[in-house]
């Protein structure tokens, strides 16, 4: 007996798709969730040097020791340049940087997961539409001056 298929059904490939899709989708999704985490915790970070710079004092110094130390004090006539808190603390704030850039790129990433997997981009610009008004239009491009467009055929 051959095989009947419904009409409401749907070929076994498309619902393997459908899945695949939404799959991809949530981590997508989770891959953004766990950069935002990231950006916030980095960002608190950076907010609690701003208030409160004595909080760095301890990682500098154990930062500056773990390379050297007072090796590579400058010591001038009227006083001493501890160069290696000053190398410490430009090592630190590259690495609260790079974390900063690898958090956004985190995000990005996981925003171009959704995107590539998301359904309708008509309905997500139709959805940005309604919810920002008309006021956003699309730009179009200027029309083209006759001479670049050739002769016309008709």
């Amino acid at each position: 007996m051959p095989f009947t298929e419904d009409d409401d059904s749907l070929p076994v490939m498309e619902i393997l798709k459908r899945f695949v899709q939404i799959a991809a989708t949530c981590l997508g999704l989770a891959i953004i969730v766990i950069g935002l985490f990231y950006a916030m915790d980095v960002f608190h970070l950076i907010l609690a040097m701003l208030k409160s710079p004595t909080t760095l004092a301890e990682p500098i110094r154990e930062l500056a020791d773990s390379f050297g130390g007072r090796a590579f004090d400058i010591k001038l006539p009227d006083r001493t340049i501890p160069l290696a808190n000053l190398i410490a603390l430009m090592v630190y704030c590259l690495g609260v940087l790079a974390g900063a850039l690898l958090t956004m790129a985190l995000m990005q990433t996981g925003a171009k997961i959704v995107s590539l997997t998301a359904g309708d981009r008509t309905a997500v610009k139709q959805m940005l539409q309604s919810a920002f008004g008309s006021r956003l239009q699309p730009r179009s491009l200027p029309p083209e001056p006759e001479e670049r467009r050739g002769p016309r055929r008709v």
